[in-house]
């Protein structure tokens, strides 16, 4: 999530980077916990002012024990492939705002590796390496190399996405939010990392369309239209759950959060990959919301995901809810171009 939607880097580009990749060799064993999660040395970020980005990620892959020599190392300016013994690694650095955090690197980390565990080869999630700081708010994050660039068919997708939307949580999460707070896109996303037991309406309500509303209020004050209509959304919402039945009969799974065709790609065998996590545990149709306002909702609505998660009653009223989250979403990054959109679905 560390790219706002305009001028995303995600790792669908990769490919184009390699032929400019320098080599990295390990001649230490690969430490197999998950390094990206500790502390480096003292006095990286004042050795990051000094470095350049490539130089700083070869230092504290180095200094985190990840591999014993790096060589012959080129780059862009924001991202970069090493050819090392273990395959290649894509590496995104963070070019400002919430995404260039180290927190927030690290809670995409941790997406990617819940994402990876639930999924269970159903579909491909790139594998975190390292995050580390490249100086004051800016970090990197370094990931398994994706070799993109195959085709798969949309109840293929769809097969791999119901086998995450079915996966129980781990027991070290059986609340709806995430244990980490992140972002979407560029904006700071709240998720109950304090771990309060609350039913999804109760979640979402506050975390999601009420957050939102209090994004929007600071920085459009002038809005009275959109905060009077939220307002009476956010009485209605438990009447578009009651379909469902009783609010505690709705379970967590793990969503991508962030699941519009850009995060989506395949591998060469057709394996379907998704990559840019906005994670979070919560009501499977979520996901559904952003998918279907870039794109028409194509990724859930096929056989291979229906026929294991079939449209429940008052699925069109939710999903509407769903989708206007992002459109409030991106109201509050890119400005008021979004409105309109907002408007329609509170109405």
């Amino acid at each position: 999530c560390i790219r706002a939607r305009a001028a995303c880097v995600a790792a669908a580009g990769a490919a184009a980077l390699a032929a400019a990749a320098g080599r990295l060799a390990f001649v230490a064993p690969l430490v197999r916990h998950t390094p990206w999660a500790e502390p480096l040395a003292r006095g990286r970020v004042a050795r990051a002012a000094i470095l350049s980005p490539a130089e700083e990620v070869r230092r504290q892959l180095l200094e985190g024990g990840i591999c014993g020599s790096v060589k012959d190392l080129k780059s862009s300016s924001s991202t970069f492939v090493l050819d090392t013994d273990r395959g290649r690694c894509f590496v995104k650095c963070g070019t400002g705002g919430q995404g260039a955090s180290e927190a927030i690197l690290k809670y995409e980390a941790e997406a990617l590796r819940r994402l990876g565990q639930a999924a269970e080869g159903a579909l491909k999630v790139p594998e975190p390496w390292l995050v580390g700081e490249l100086g004051p708010g800016r970090a990197f994050i370094a990931q398994e190399y994706l070799d993109l660039g195959g085709g798969t068919s949309q109840d293929r997708l769809g097969e791999g996405l119901a086998a995450l939307h079915a996966a129980p949580p781990p027991t070290d999460w059986q609340m709806f939010g995430f244990p980490i707070e992140g972002c979407c896109g560029a904006c700071p996303q709240k998720n109950n990392a304090a771990g309060r037991e609350m039913n999804w309406v109760d979640f979402w309500k506050e975390f999601r369309l009420g957050d939102q509303l209090r994004m929007l209020r600071s920085q459009s004050s002038g809005d009275t239209e959109i905060q009077d209509l939220g307002a009476q959304l956010l009485e209605k919402v438990p009447e578009l759950f009651e379909p469902l039945g009783p609010p505690d009969s709705i379970k967590p799974s793990l969503l991508h959060g962030d699941l519009w065709s850009g995060n989506i790609a395949a591998l060469r065998d057709g394996t379907p990959v998704i990559i840019d996590p906005a994670a979070y545990y919560g009501h499977y149709e979520a996901d559904h919301g952003i998918n279907i306002m870039f794109g028409g909702g194509g990724a859930f609505h096929n056989h291979g995901y229906e026929s294991r998660f079939p449209r429940a009653p008052g699925y069109a009223e939710r999903s509407a809810l769903y989708e206007l989250h992002h459109h409030m979403n991106h109201y509050n990054i890119f400005g008021s171009g979004y409105r309109g959109g907002c408007i329609r679905l509170m109405r």
